[in-house]
């Protein structure tokens, strides 16, 4: 009856598996805001159920091994097994962490965004030039360095995923803290609500500017941005973006003149572009 111990060994093991899985994708959790906060332990323990096979897997050989003794019954002690997995599930976190981003595209997005990344190729020139207003009103730049901005202070460099890092400053009088990260400022639970939608692998440029574009779709302003309508358009993701007009966030505003100016300005530079 050796088909019993192994098959309580496979058990164990995808216990232990699926337990120490969630523990470390759980992590980052604590660094999120509050209302990112469910959705990241959500998808922490979806990840995490899926690192069962494999513990199950490594308990079952493990229990295969050691049912050849006499009297493994006796001597079966599950907290070796549960080490042994622990073990094993280390080497397959890790790998898995990794999938997806080869070394040499992981070595770029630490690096510093070349120029060409502010260039939304393959958008079309009014939509290019919508985003480079965004950019500009968010981080006070539509060129390459508004990918690395932090919301009130300082820069990132890793770009395999959103910093999600908070910080906070005094604005009107009140203290306001947020997580907005990147060329158009997305928070760490746009981040984790788009993200899995787009399959995004990344935080790099070109993945800031999918996220962008659908929250533009969402609120049915690209139908406006393609037909030129400008005013409507930017009115609509006022919503989104708290430096645009059309919202009641009570934090400084980017005037219309203004935004019609610097959309001007980049719509030429693009339409000469293609």
């Amino acid at each position: 009856m050796q088909i019993v111990p192994i098959f309580i060994s496979g058990v164990v093991g995808a216990a232990c598996s699926v337990v120490f899985s969630y523990g470390i994708a759980s992590l980052p959790c604590r660094l999120v805001s509050k209302d990112a906060n469910t959705i990241c332990q959500v998808r922490s323990f979806d990840k995490a159920l899926d690192s069962w096979k494999f513990g199950f897997a490594v308990g079952s050989l493990v229990g295969s091994i050691l049912s050849h003794r006499r009297q493994f019954i006796l001597r079966f002690q599950p907290i070796h097994l549960s080490t042994a997995s622990l073990i094993t599930l280390g080497i397959y976190f890790s790998i898995s962490q990794s999938t997806g981003v080869s070394s040499a595209s992981l070595n770029s997005l630490r690096g510093r965004v070349s120029t060409s990344s502010s260039l939304p190729h393959p958008y079309s020139p009014r939509l290019s030039a919508f985003l480079a207003t965004i950019r500009w009103a968010e981080t006070g730049t539509s060129e390459s360095e508004s990918y690395r901005k932090l919301v009130f202070n300082g820069t990132f460099n890793n770009f395999y995923t959103h910093p999600l890092k908070k910080q906070c400053a005094p604005i009107n009088g009140k203290k306001v803290c947020s997580t907005a990260a990147g060329a158009y400022q997305m928070l760490d639970k746009s981040w984790y609500d788009i993200q899995p939608k787009l399959n995004l692998k990344d935080f790099s440029p070109a993945s800031q500017h999918k996220m962008a574009i659908e929250y533009i779709r969402r609120n049915n302003a690209l139908s406006d941005v393609e037909a030129g309508k400008f005013d409507t358009a930017i009115c609509k993701v006022g919503r989104v973006w708290a430096s645009l007009p059309c919202n009641n966030y009570a934090q400084p505003q980017k005037s219309l003149a203004e935004l019609r100016s610097v959309y001007q300005k980049n719509l030429g530079k693009y339409r000469s572009i293609n």
